[in-house]
């Protein structure tokens, strides 16, 4: 009887879970519209209220765990601070379909799925910087309407596209205003995560290597003399194999007011290497794997898991490390240790310092809600 009690909740729940599922094109469709207008709206007040002076800059001793101009006059370099980072630092509140879609698929699946994934949300780029988040996370997708090509930040096309960050173009502003008014800022790290979606928009292509030409022209283009690039870098060094070995990452009292774009590992990654196997004419660092640690190019290593990242990578080998602390909704205390043990410098999770918090919740940061480092092991 039980059985048959269950498959008479199952059957309509299936329903409505496939209901839900063709329903979200629409109505994901009709929020971005909103949120389109939305993100044009607060860069113009945003634009307003720096032109008149109504917002100050932010103390950023505040967030840092130390005697930040000791450090800086001390000659810390790039390789030596250590930042809480964002995962999907773009994302606004889920539509409610999506929400009571994951309630279902949790149901159907015992819990495997959790009910509360489309739960997340991200504060805007802004209001993390005012926060101290120095490093953020935005995914990418391609739009190429008759060669026109155009940039944006989004989850999932069709399925979750709610996002503050939608026009990319608008968001290098956003970032650049907030880096006008507050001059001599430690430097901003910027992970770019281009989606491949089987879920296409109208004019939706997937990153190839002329598009992530354009991604640097408008990186160039929207952040100008703020871009730290490889060359910037690399100075005088024939490679970042020889950079490292020297462990002579740039002093960071070089980088001040600057922003480090890093293109996370993917389809294109080796053909964006192979325009300029120096990387002295691109725009990002190219995230790499471990696999790739001997060659002349890496500098940055993505290594999501902290139990996979030894600390031999950072202290004997002079790489920037990614890891992440946690994933929305499944988070630990060893996988938090491990990635604050491991050395590791992009320290990603879903669970940043905010307010409202109490002694019980869940956070990552260095202690005392500090959310940028210093680390000479």
């Amino acid at each position: 009887m039980s059985v048959l009690r269950y498959i008479a909740r199952l059957i309509p729940l299936i329903v409505s879970t496939l209901s839900l599922v063709f329903s979200l094109p629409s109505v994901g469709a009709e929020r971005l519209a909103v949120e389109i207008e939305e993100q044009k709206s607060r860069i113009a007040a945003l634009e307003q209220a720096y032109e008149n002076g109504e917002i100050a800059p932010v103390d950023q001793n505040v967030f840092f765990d130390g005697d930040l101009q000791a450090e800086l006059e001390g000659g810390i370099k790039f390789n030596e601070l250590r930042y809480i980072a964002t995962h999907n630092s773009y994302q606004t509140e889920s539509v409610d379909e999506l929400k009571e879609l994951y309630r279902n698929l949790s149901e159907l699946t015992f819990g495997y799925v959790s009910g509360e994934t489309a739960d997340f949300i991200s504060p805007t780029v802004t209001q993390q910087l005012n926060s101290g988040i120095y490093s953020l996370e935005l995914d990418i997708e391609v739009f190429d309407k008759d060669g026109e090509i155009s940039f944006t930040c989004m989850h999932v096309p069709q399925i979750q596209m709610t996002t503050s960050c939608y026009d990319f173009a608008l968001t290098l502003k956003e970032i650049s205003m907030w880096s006008d008014n507050n001059p001599g800022h430690l430097p901003i790290t910027i992970i770019i995560e281009p989606k491949e979606t089987f879920l296409p928009m109208e004019n939706m292509k997937a990153l190839n290597v002329d598009y992530a030409k354009a991604f640097d022209s408008l990186l160039r283009e929207g952040l100008g003399s703020k871009l730290f690039t490889p060359a910037d870098m690399l100075r005088d060094y024939e490679s970042f194999a020889a950079m490292r070995q020297a462990d002579d990452w740039c002093e960071v009292r070089d980088m001040l007011g600057k922003v480090v774009v890093l293109l996370h590992e993917g389809k294109t990654t080796e053909k964006y290497i192979k325009l300029d196997k120096s990387l002295r004419s691109q725009a990002m660092f190219p995230m790499l794997r471990p696999k790739d640690e001997r060659r002349d190019c890496a500098s940055i290593l993505l290594i999501n898991d902290p139990e996979e990242c030894k600390s031999s990578y950072i202290y004997e080998q002079n790489f920037v490390v990614r890891t992440r602390a946690d994933n929305f909704t499944s988070v630990t205390e060893k996988r938090r240790e491990d990635a604050f043990a491991c050395g590791a410098q992009i320290i990603s999770t879903d669970y940043p310092v905010k307010d409202g918090l109490t002694e019980e919740d869940y956070v990552v940061s260095f202690g005392n809600n500090k959310t940028i480092s210093p680390d000479k092991n």
